[in-house]
């Protein structure tokens, strides 16, 4: 990507997030709370159709990102995870489950601090809330492999 592309996607996205950061001000401001909208990831898909997957990974915030993780993952659209984020996405939420898994079903307390150290130093562990990585199926992966095929086949007839 050419500088300014860079330029025009940075500006873009600084824009969306100024307009949810006032939406939110207003909100906070009429109704005298201090509310953080959990659903404004949605306003980021216009830099996904955009301009694609490589520049949506790259400079929409880490903080729409997850909220978009979440959502997905409770309306159970792995496919759509898939598209968003990856191949390597879908991994790293199955290793999160798995130490997830491990953390809850572990009793020794020096295996406990191994995988709360594991999950520090890992860069493969998403940090997402515990029941939303539980809403998790084993084998994510498996199942958006399954999706694809049965979708390449129905295309095929």
């Amino acid at each position: 990507m050419d500088t300014e592309l860079k330029l025009k996607i940075k500006n873009e996205i600084k824009e969306i997030i100024e307009e949810i950061e006032y939406e939110e001000y207003r909100f906070n401001q009429i109704f005298h709370s201090n509310v953080e909208f959990q659903k404004s990831y949605y306003k980021f898909d216009k830099i996904f159709e955009k301009y694609g997957k490589e520049a949506y990974l790259k400079y929409v915030p880490r903080k729409y990102k997850k909220q978009e993780l979440k959502d997905l993952i409770s309306k159970e659209k792995y496919l759509q995870i898939y598209e968003h984020y990856g191949a390597t996405t879908l991994q790293k939420l199955e290793y999160s489950v798995s130490l997830t898994n491990q953390e809850l079903r572990t009793q020794n307390r020096f295996k406990l601090l191994i995988i709360k150290i594991k999950k520090i130093l890992s860069g493969k562990f998403i940090s997402l809330p515990v029941q939303t990585i539980l809403a998790l199926p084993e084998g994510i992966s498996n199942i958006v492999d399954n999706e694809k095929s049965v979708i390449n086949s129905e295309e095929k007839e």
